[in-house]
């Protein structure tokens, strides 16, 4: 019963994960949904809408920071199986995510707009790389095991989980940190920058360079020599040097 269970968590973890993922997209993007962040809500005055998506980004920095150090996840290891830690982090984090879009305010003041066709084609072409990026970064790692399936996963079946190694596919080889640059790209990227969306957009790359940051240390400590290697040789999140061979 124990495995079923920790087993269906996982699935209803990754599935809420999706699907706040998928708003995310839109959210951003400012189509589809009722909430997005440009629209959704009545404008409040400037200095409290400031206040309150700053309080949302923090909300959500600290959450993902916090949950994704080591020392929490051994004080969450004494809790719960080791196969559903990921799982909680996952549902967490998207619940966390849903909350500061929901409760987002727009600050719909325009700081700039592509009004030609070509310039409305490079906003979008941008933001579509970015979240292609993100997906491509996912699979490239190990997209399962990312969210937490693959653990859950091992247990039901009892299978002993494999020691994570240390690799570098594909876009690894050009940044140490494709993830949280196809973040940027896709944050920054529209032909439409509003006050709020610059707002998000930077309160977002404020919390990657500090996330990095945290997670390069953890790595360090994991790795050891190979990583801090990988660090001199690999620039972090701008590819401005050449590819780091197989």
């Amino acid at each position: 019963m124990k495995k079923t269970t920790i087993l269906l968590f996982g699935v209803v973890a990754y599935t809420v994960f999706l699907a706040v993922f998928l708003y995310l997209v839109a959210f951003v993007g400012d189509v589809f949904v009722p909430y997005t962040i440009d629209a959704g809500r009545v404008p409040d005055p400037v200095a409290l809408a400031v206040v309150v998506n700053l309080a949302l980004v923090l909300a959500f920095g600290l959450q993902h920071s916090v949950m994704a150090r080591t020392g929490f996840k051994a004080w969450l290891h004494r809790m719960l199986p080791a196969s559903a830690e990921r799982s909680v982090y996952v549902l967490v984090a998207s619940l966390v995510l849903a909350l500061l879009m929901w409760q987002w305010r727009p600050i719909p003041v325009t700081l700039w707009e592509a009004t030609s066709t070509p310039g409305q084609v490079v906003g979008w072409s941008v933001f579509g790389l970015g979240f292609g990026i993100v997906l491509l970064s996912t699979w490239l790692i190990d997209h399962f095991e990312l969210f937490g399936l693959k653990q859950s996963w091992s247990q039901f079946v009892e299978r002993k989980p494999r020691a994570g190694q240390f690799m570098t596919p594909f876009l690894y080889r050009v940044v140490r940190h494709p993830l949280y640059l196809g973040f940027l790209l896709a944050f920054w990227g529209t032909p439409h920058m509003t006050a709020g969306h610059a707002l998000f957009a930077a309160g977002m790359t404020a919390y990657i360079l500090i996330a990095i940051r945290l997670e390069e240390r953890d790595l360090v400590h994991a790795h050891g020599p190979i990583y801090a290697r990988y660090q001199r040789d690999v620039p972090m999140i701008l590819p401005v040097r050449r590819p780091l061979p197989r």
